[in-house]
């Protein structure tokens, strides 16, 4: 574990935050684009700090106009409770930040106005990343909520459909709502819609990652046992599709009527899937 959070993590900008930016200066706001740039940055300094404090590695950090993306070694097999310790240090630090901007207002260091301005910036940043989208904090949050009642494949899909559903009306607010096109929250959207897609796309590669950490590094010993009953002969792709996140997996095979003819551990189902992942289970 590195001495510091940010020891080995690169950091990265996004290109829409870039234009955003450009747009915000050639308009005027300069001074406020800074404030966005290091409210951002202290928003994602508080998942660093929250996946540092449970020995996560982190690899890399992206900037984006609302937030960001912090990359990890972890593939869905940390607790869910972690998870959601991460995903909401980001907007947690935000309520620090108006604690703060408070203070500097009561002894006369910030004007009312720009007070109101920081505040109204941070209460923004919070409450858009708690909108249950991914990549935002409040999808992540959904998806590790929904993983103590649905299989991880299951999370995954529905985590998808449901940020594309929402990313669309954010889309339709932006054209829609007022006289005249929202354009920040019109980039916004279609980098979430473009976002959900791609991670539509990559979602086998995803849960791969997800089953192979399991093979290698095996699950955690305070893992409750899961019992599956399945049939001889069965897709093993069926199987490991309705497998748990906080679960260590034993396997009931039954024959044609019902009856119970052993028991395979996950570790087994693992590695006979690696072997041949279209084939069916050998009891």
């Amino acid at each position: 574990m590195s001495k510091y959070p940010w020891q080995g993590m690169e950091l990265k900008i996004h290109p829409l935050f870039w234009f955003m930016m450009g747009i915000s200066i050639w308009t005027g706001y300069f001074l406020e684009v800074i404030t966005l740039f290091v409210l951002v940055i202290i928003h994602e300094l508080g998942h660093v700090s929250a996946a540092w404090s449970y020995e996560w590695r982190i690899y890399s950090i992206e900037l984006l106009p609302f937030g960001g993306v912090v990359k990890t070694d972890k593939w869905g097999n940390v607790p869910a409770k972690e998870e959601i310790v991460v995903a909401l240090a980001g907007p947690f630090h935000h309520l620090g930040l108006i604690l703060v901007s408070y203070f500097f207002f009561e002894f006369g260091l910030w004007t009312k106005d720009w007070t109101e301005y920081f505040i109204q910036g941070n209460v923004w940043l919070a409450l858009f990343n708690l909108l249950p989208i991914y990549p935002l904090d409040g999808g992540r949050v959904m998806h590790a909520c929904l993983s103590y009642f649905f299989p991880f494949r299951q999370c995954m899909f529905w985590v998808t459909v449901i940020s594309l559903i929402l990313s669309v009306l954010l889309l339709l607010s932006a054209i829609f709502l007022s006289h005249s096109v929202h354009f920040p929250l019109l980039c916004i959207s279609v980098f979430l819609i473009t976002a959900n897609f791609k991670e539509m796309k990559h979602k086998k590669i995803q849960f791969l990652r997800f089953l192979l950490e399991r093979y290698y590094q095996g699950v955690h010993p305070n893992y409750a046992l899961k019992r599956l009953t399945v049939s001889v002969n069965e897709p093993l792709e069926h199987i490991i599709n309705r497998w748990y996140k906080e679960k260590y997996h034993v396997l009931e095979i039954v024959d044609e009527v019902g009856r119970p003819i052993s028991f395979i551990p996950e570790e087994e189902i693992l590695s006979q899937y690696f072997q041949n992942p279209y084939g069916r289970l050998h009891p």
